[in-house]
């Protein structure tokens, strides 16, 4: 199990100024890479798992929409003690985390710490830093990148923006500003052997940053994640806002591992940018001698005449087990048994999602790893 970590006095917890400080470029400071550093794999062991808790001020879950929706929540949080991970809990206010401690069982909240990081949405993979590691000496570094709500789609965004660099202070870990490019987490997906898959539809866009060539941030994203290269990769989830997140359809598990949403014959013509893109995928497993597993696509869910982003591709690696989604589809259980079969030293966590996808996210949307 992880170090315990106890609640935080949410009246202590400080809100840094980071206003002053500047966006460096790779001139101006040694890149992670050159320091020794790299983006370890999701199942290399976690100190802990931050999760932003959800409020009614922001787009995901307005208003009367949250109250609802706050039991998936605890569920998750209880799950991810179950999965061996320490849970840090980043709100807006000291009422949230009275409601939190209401919620949950003591021996529960025992490997919760909660701290006052306020943030517009929940989406904590995508605001949250990206934390680096360094093998020689255990040395830890976060990448705190830009932020703008996916190419500016939800305002306001500001406090989701501001929460990476606060979540590395907190946490007591250097940060490595890069305000001059806008990545979100969900877009990278490291096997941690040099490879970086990124989702080209959501980084290299006028939307998150103008005038760049792929070329270029395929440079900026190997110097600044310690990867030897970056695996651009395409493809549309149905119901996803985030123009093509990597962790919603293509992900890495261990022992060289692929795992991808592949459409079955019925499928394909419907799914069409992710037949082509298992069709690519496949062939670079080939080529590399990994292991391609295919991931089965459920049915559409449907929320007040709305497609959600239905997938099984967006599950999260405890340092324990495998929290992953169902939706009351015949796939579940075909699912499970592929993602069972790929991390078999894990057990697997099966949680209903078909409520929280109404917020267009999953278990893997809502969570960043802390590397130990």
């Amino acid at each position: 199990m992880p170090i315990k970590a106890c609640s935080v006095d949410l009246a202590v917890a400080i809100r840094p100024d980071f206003d002053s400080v500047s966006a460096n470029s790779m001139s101006d400071i040694p890149s992670p890479k050159s320091q020794g550093f790299s983006m370890p794999a999701e199942w290399a062991p976690h100190a802990a798992t931050w999760l932003s808790w959800p409020n009614e001020r922001g787009a995901t879950f307005p208003g009367d929409r949250l109250p609802p929706i706050l039991p998936y929540f605890h569920r998750l949080v209880t799950a991810l003690v179950e999965a061996g991970e320490t849970v840090i809990i980043n709100l807006s206010d000291e009422a949230e985390g009275n409601a939190i401690d209401a919620a949950l069982p003591k021996d529960v909240l025992s490997w919760v710490r909660l701290q006052k990081i306020p943030t517009n949405e929940p989406w904590c993979r995508d605001h949250g830093p990206t934390v680096l590691r360094r093998d020689a000496d255990g040395a830890r570094l976060a990448v705190c990148w830009n932020y703008n709500s996916w190419g500016e789609k939800y305002p306001p965004w500001d406090l989701d923006a501001a929460a990476n660099r606060q979540m590395a202070t907190l946490a007591n870990i250097e940060f490595h500003d890069r305000r001059d490019l806008t990545i979100e987490g969900g877009s990278l997906e490291s096997n941690g052997a040099g490879v970086l898959m990124v989702s080209e539809s959501s980084v290299v866009t006028d939307s998150r940053n103008p005038g760049m060539s792929r070329d270029e941030l395929a440079r900026e994203l190997c110097e600044n994640t310690g990867s030897d290269e970056v695996l651009w990769v395409n493809a549309d989830v149905e119901g996803d806002d985030t123009d093509g997140h990597v962790d919603c359809f293509a992900r890495f598990a261990p022992d060289n591992r692929l795992l991808v949403l592949d459409p079955n014959e019925s499928q394909k013509s419907r799914y069409a940018s992710l037949a082509a893109n298992a069709e690519h995928l496949r062939g670079v497993a080939a080529d590399r001698g990994w292991e391609f597993i295919g991931l089965p696509i459920p049915e559409p869910v449907v929320l007040e005449g709305a497609v959600m982003p239905a997938t099984y591709a967006n599950f999260y690696i405890g340092n324990e087990a495998v929290i992953a989604p169902s939706f009351g589809d015949p796939c579940d259980s075909e699912a499970a048994e592929k993602l069972a079969s790929a991390f078999p030293d894990r057990k697997l966590i099966i949680l209903p999602a078909r409520e929280l996808i109404w917020g267009q996210g999953g278990f893997h949307c809502l969570t960043q790893q802390l590397p130990a």
